[in-house]
């Protein structure tokens, strides 16, 4: 009896500093992808205007092979689908089973993942999905010239910069699913994939509302 009183308090103790914690840790995940989608506009590689107008759902992730930024060869990064007035609100991704192919030296990779069909945005309201199997994946192209819109012929394009010294990797297989503990902890109850991604980005609570800004504000500018 004592000791269950014991494990009893230390749980009560315990619980407010692992939960202030776990918000730490969604700011710092909701920084790092918002950062992710910061650094691909900004720089000469771009995602083209006429890509991204077409972009039924844009997700934003990093990628780690083997480190301590989100641990082992998962990682996490969150996802927004396109409404009639503007963008839903966000859902967290975790995602593993990368194929690096052959890497050496730092091994993050950063990924900005465009689902360019109906289909490849109702596959987001499963569980999970893989890139390459459930949907057909594609290098997104760049360019903003006369000639140059036509997108390629696939689900998704894929838009991927690696940091450090790195030989070259294929995001062939990576599996996709949805955060939801994470999801919970943001919104202060259970949402469904499907409910998160058809809801108005007006109801984002705090914690997100970076990266949604973040992503209306690319909506409305040109990339250079």
């Amino acid at each position: 009896m004592k000791f269950l009183k014991l494990v009893l308090l230390i749980v009560l103790v315990l619980t407010p500093f692992a939960r202030r914690a776990e918000a730490f840790n969604l700011d710092r995940r909701v920084a790092v992808t918002r950062q992710v989608l910061i650094e691909r506009m900004s720089s000469g590689a771009s995602i083209p205007k006429y890509i991204w107008d077409q972009a039924q759902c844009i997700a934003v992730m990093r990628n780690v092979k083997a480190g301590f930024i989100f641990g082992g060869e998962g990682s996490t990064g969150l996802v927004t689908c396109r409404m009639n007035d503007g963008w839903s609100s966000p859902s967290f991704l975790n995602t593993g089973g990368v194929s690096f192919g052959f890497l050496i030296g730092g091994q993050v990779v950063d990924n900005v993942l465009l689902f360019m069909t109906p289909y490849s945005r109702l596959m987001l309201n499963r569980g999970s999905l893989s890139l390459g199997g459930d949907l057909s994946f594609a290098t997104g192209p760049f360019g903003q010239g006369i000639g140059a819109n036509i997108a390629p012929n696939a689900h998704v394009l894929v838009y991927s910069a690696g940091s450090g010294l790195y030989a070259g990797f294929s995001l062939n297989g990576i599996v996709m699913s949805h955060g939801n503990e994470r999801n919970q902890l943001a919104y202060g109850r259970y949402f469904s994939p499907e409910q998160l991604l058809s809801t108005p980005a007006a109801f984002t609570p705090p914690v997100l509302k970076p990266f949604v800004e973040a992503v209306e504000w690319y909506s409305r500018v040109t990339p250079q």
